[in-house]
């Protein structure tokens, strides 16, 4: 008798449980999950997603963990991806090929090398926000008014302040003309805060100039160990497009990072920096490889412009200078990420 009514009562308990899950579905969602407010979840990977425009004419498109996979002790590294121009938000993430394709699905696949990321480095909350301008030029974006500068370290911090519960810190990160919403940043500010932990540039870093940058990029990399940089380039003064020249010699990222380089080693005194050279590159690195300055020699007068992205840029511009880096893949390398490629859909 007792058997039975204690069966009873467990199936009593059973169905109240149900009741209570079906009134509040996020009552089934683990204590340890995190789901995100606003966001969806993605077919892909069930990644949390989020898109909305951020005025004026910034499209922002978050891409978080999934909700088991996002912890509420983990740090949080927000990598703002700044877009190369004419690029959109679907080109840039990337997918599997498939017929009829446009040419710039397959050039960067930044989603791909987001979960590669996130499946090497468990100990954090990897999200990459990509920054899309209305005008597919942040260049252009910025001249339009005189506040632009202004409204992106507006976004920025903005963007901080949805994760604000989960420890997060802000990387900035480019691919050719994204380089100047960096800089627009870097012009907003009367020095780079604390909250940006590391700045790179994947061959973006055409609007470089030591007097207006110089001091500000110095004095940040100085304030703390923690902050890091990497900047990448090729040697595009020797490049050919159509059997022409396209970039001056003095006007691409191969001068730009040369100045930068030599403008930190000038001031930085007590750095000690390490050269590596050959054939193909010169690698310059400081302080235990927080620094680093990559620039790919180019005597077969090549463009590189997107294969420094696509040949695992993205992830060494994040792992530079940590004990992830070149864990599992190379720069420059055979590509490590189209397992975690998607498949034709878009976000």
């Amino acid at each position: 008798m007792k058997n039975i009514l204690l069966l009873i009562l467990i199936c009593c308990l059973s169905l109240s449980n149900r009741a209570q899950e079906q009134m509040n579905p996020s009552s089934r969602i683990s204590g340890k999950a995190i789901k995100l407010p606003g966001f969806v979840t993605s077919p892909y990977f069930e990644e949390q997603v989020i898109s909305f425009i951020h005025t004026p004419g910034i499209k922002v498109h978050i891409n978080a963990p999934a909700e088991t996979k996002f912890g509420k002790d983990k740090p949080t590294k927000l990598v703002l991806y700044a877009l190369p121009n004419g690029n959109s938000t679907d080109w840039t993430i990337g997918k599997m090929p498939a017929e009829g394709d446009d040419w710039h699905y397959h050039i960067q696949h930044i989603g791909a090398q987001t979960r590669y990321i996130r499946a090497s480095d468990p100990e954090c909350n990897f999200i990459t926000v990509y920054l899309e301008a209305d005008t597919k030029s942040w260049g252009s974006w910025r001249k339009a008014e005189p506040t632009r500068d202004q409204k992106i370290k507006e976004t920025v911090e903005y963007i901080l302040s949805l994760f604000s519960k989960y420890n997060p810190h802000i990387e900035l990160n480019s691919h050719s003309g994204g380089g100047n919403f960096i800089f627009g940043f870097m012009d907003a500010v009367s020095e780079i805060p604390d909250y940006v932990k590391r700045i790179s540039f994947i061959d973006s870093n055409y609007n470089w100039d030591n007097e207006r940058y110089g001091d500000k990029l110095q004095k940040w990399l100085e304030a703390s160990s923690d902050n890091r940089l990497f900047v990448a380039c090729y040697d595009d003064a020797n490049a050919l497009l159509d059997g022409k020249p396209f970039v001056s010699k003095t006007g691409g990222t191969w001068h730009r990072t040369y100045l930068m380089q030599r403008y930190l080693k000038k001031k930085m005194k007590r750095l000690s920096w390490n050269k590596t050279e050959n054939d193909s590159i010169i690698f310059f690195t400081a302080d235990n490889r927080r620094i680093q300055f990559y620039s790919r020699k180019n005597p077969e007068q090549k463009i590189y412009h997107t294969i420094l992205v696509e040949r695992n840029g993205y992830i060494q511009s994040v792992f530079s200078g940590t004990k992830y880096e070149g864990m599992g893949y190379q720069f420059m390398g055979r590509k490590v990420y189209d397992m975690y490629r998607q498949d034709s859909g878009s976000w």
